[in-house]
């Protein structure tokens, strides 16, 4: 009975209410019927609902772990009664999580945020952070669904077996990932260098690798500064940031890529491989590699060449998927390669208008901004 109370009270903290307590969830149980048994984002590197039954959390006890013995699982210390509960909306100007600790030879490459997720690569790891109610579990906490709305993506996991608890809270194996709720509401899933859970069951180092990364992650002000390469200025204030992807390297987290967003934009879920946002400018900027071009040429675009703010740039023009699109590209501008996109027929401020807004700072980094639009 105590267990049975144990684990409803994380089910049940999760969703800020209070657990009933074992009797009346068993008087609950026999009088209840069985419960039923994750285009185009351009440039953009895609990081990688959970009332659950009193009767199915029950069901879930009683029917035991899904694996017992050895680090697989069997034993986890009880969740904190009131943990804290996860943000829920991340700010996409920040970095929001970072690993605390990773395997020798290992190292942060790149990662990205958005209101609902966070997410993180290194060379074999690939983490995924969601904002609080972006996720569920499905069934007896038999598989886990996450959405992404400002993607239009949704990843689901089947869960196969209990895993250690990270931090006190409820953790699972999924197949080659390791998936656990990090705060209240808030579930997180670690992708390991595995290719089932098959190997992960016979490989207790990357087990332990992976429970270590959980536990020695950094959320809120501990993580590093995003620094973006070039700033708009004289916009209004209805436009903020979402979505921004960055390099890390020599202790920068370098912003190459974000969407900015206003309350005229739109998200058009069926539009190419991953839908687009509509009156929202895809900004994209990064130094310029050799030989770099806006391809001018291109058959598929109406192309004009023009020069603003003193540098050459292509206006091009065509339609995706039925929807207008328009996008100016300056292929060397201060050393940068910068692109402006757009979808719709009717934006609120053109391409080629808005990159009369940007200003670059340079190359280095130290002189780079933490806010691009100002």
């Amino acid at each position: 009975m105590n267990r049975i109370e144990d684990v409803l009270g994380q089910v049940m903290a999760s969703h800020d209410q209070e657990a009933p307590t074992a009797v009346d969830l068993l008087r609950a149980f026999h009088a209840a019927p069985p419960p039923p048994a994750w285009s185009r984002v351009r440039r953009f590197l895609a990081g990688w609902y959970l009332p659950l039954a009193a009767a199915a959390a029950v069901a879930a006890v009683i029917a035991g772990s899904f694996w017992a013995g050895g680090l697989m699982g069997s034993h986890q210390p009880a969740s904190p009664a009131r943990p804290p509960a996860a943000p829920r909306q991340f700010n996409p100007l920040i970095a929001n999580v970072s690993f605390g600790w990773l395997p020798a030879g290992q190292s942060l490459i790149q990662g990205g945020t958005r209101p609902s997720e966070v997410y993180l690569g290194a060379a074999r790891w690939a983490l995924s952070v969601y904002a609080r109610g972006r996720c569920r579990l499905t069934g007896p906490a038999t598989g886990l669904t996450c959405s992404v709305p400002d993607l239009g993506g949704v990843s689901t996991w089947q869960l196969s077996g209990h895993a250690p608890a990270v931090g006190g809270h409820s953790a699972f194996w999924a197949g080659p990932d390791l998936v656990w709720q990090y705060a209240r509401g808030g579930w997180a899933a670690l992708n390991m260098p595995l290719p089932s859970f098959r190997a992960v069951r016979h490989d207790p180092r990357t087990q332990r690798e992976a429970i270590k990364i959980a536990e020695h992650l950094r959320f809120g002000a501990a993580t590093p500064a995003l620094v973006f390469p070039g700033r708009l200025t004289g916009l209004t204030s209805q436009w903020r940031v979402s979505d921004v992807h960055y390099f890390a390297g020599a202790g920068v987290l370098r912003a190459d890529s974000y969407i900015l967003i206003a309350g005229t934009s739109r998200f058009l879920p069926h539009v190419g491989d991953l839908g687009v946002w509509t009156n929202a400018p895809y900004v994209d900027i990064h130094p310029a590699p050799g030989g770099s071009t806006c391809t001018p040429h291109d058959p598929a675009y109406q192309n004009t060449s023009e020069i603003i703010n003193g540098y050459q740039v292509v206006v091009q023009r065509r339609t995706t998927g039925g929807l207008p699109e328009q996008d100016v590209c300056a292929a060397h501008a201060s050393g940068f390669w910068a692109s402006i996109e757009e979808f719709g027929s009717h934006p609120t401020i053109g391409v080629a208008t808005l990159f009369k807004h940007l200003r670059f700072p340079g190359t280095n980094p130290a002189n780079w901004t933490s806010n691009p639009i100002g």
